[in-house]
């Protein structure tokens, strides 16, 4: 099932295009920014995808794209054209919700048909997407059945079916997976992915899952305090984040100032703790630390030590094969010259 969108633009016009955006609650004392001055290109058929805490503003964002929710200023442009003031009906999105939002008194086929139905398309075609697209998500065969009938993974398949039936410009996905248990959101990540790619679809992804993003994601864009923090390829921002809040929210764990390098981070798995007589390789930086905890983790141990850091004690963390480690040792930590990433960017939005 391929994606033919409703409307066209020029193949290099970004699909959404956010111009300044901002979004402010409250009156002007007391106003409350909860997307500030938010510059964004959407690329055609990429997956995007909107990663930050709560209240960093991405959910703000997303409804904004989708016409819910009116910027204070700037513009939003879809498939070239300004949108700013285009009510949602009129803006050719497709949305899967974090509930779902499926009518229960209707089957599959009917919650499907509903979006085309309110379109006026004839309902012949009507008929032929849903079943189209019940087919792409692997429940044609359930068609007549009943929303409660279905599993939770199941009801969210239905609803990205519904979503895709239109034929939108853009798909939004508001912490779509959020509801399902651990094994269920994997198994709907790879279903989303597939979905996509075989469509075309441009899609843009609400969550604060990094793993969901990483995996989900060729376009991805972090956010913090209602501000774009860093944006770009997730094979390019995670081996490189701007700032200690992108690292952080990145998994990476250890921060320290290393003379002649300034302040860097360096991920747990990238950091080795060298066994009584062995040598550092040379490549790298050498810390004598002492070990504060281990905690068992299957393959291997989190060894948490303090070291002597350029601007006073660290607190690092590292990934040990072994278990031969005790809290109090003496020991030697190794931080290879290739994996420290300097961190010039500062601290991110919350300290600004």
């Amino acid at each position: 099932m391929a994606n033919t969108a409703e409307t066209a633009a020029a193949p290099g016009t970004p699909v959404v295009r956010l111009d300044g955006v901002s979004r402010e609650y409250g009156k002007a004392s007391g106003a409350f920014a909860a997307v500030s001055d938010l510059s964004l290109d959407v690329p055609r058929g990429s997956f995007t995808t909107l990663l930050g805490p709560s209240g960093c503003g991405k959910t703000t964002t997303l409804r904004m794209i989708a016409g819910f929710v009116r910027p204070t200023s700037g513009r939003i442009l879809l498939e070239g054209a300004d949108a700013t003031s285009t009510p949602p009906e009129k803006r050719n999105i497709g949305m899967v919700f974090q509930s779902y939002a499926l009518f229960p008194h209707m089957t599959l086929r009917d919650n499907v048909a509903f979006g085309l139905r309110t379109r006026r398309i004839a309902k012949p075609e009507v008929l032929r997407r849903a079943g189209e697209a019940l087919e792409l998500v692997g429940l044609s065969h359930l068609a007549d059945r009943r929303p409660a009938q279905l599993s939770g993974g199941q009801q969210q398949r239905v609803a990205l079916a519904r979503a895709v039936a239109v034929r939108p410009s853009v798909l939004l996905l508001d912490e779509p997976l959020s509801n399902l248990d651990a094994r269920l959101r994997v198994q709907m990540r790879q279903e989303l992915l597939r979905v996509q790619r075989e469509t075309g679809l441009t899609a843009v992804l609400v969550t604060h899952d990094q793993d969901e993003a990483l995996e989900l994601s060729d376009h991805l864009v972090i956010m913090n305090g209602g501000r774009l923090e860093q944006q770009g390829a997730p094979r390019e921002v995670f081996p490189a984040p701007a700032n200690r809040f992108v690292a952080e929210f990145l998994g990476y764990q250890n921060f320290l100032t290393v003379p002649g390098h300034g302040p860097v981070t360096v991920r747990p798995e990238h950091t080795r703790l060298l066994a009584d007589g062995e040598a550092a390789g040379g490549d790298g930086v050498l810390l004598d630390a002492q070990v504060r905890g281990v905690t068992y983790q299957g393959s291997h141990c989190l060894v948490e030590v303090a070291a002597a850091s350029g601007d006073g004690e660290a607190t690092l963390h590292c990934l040990h094969p072994g278990d031969d480690v005790r809290p109090g040792a003496r020991v030697r930590i190794a931080l290879p010259h290739r994996h420290l990433v300097a961190l010039a960017g500062g601290a991110g939005t919350e300290d600004r």
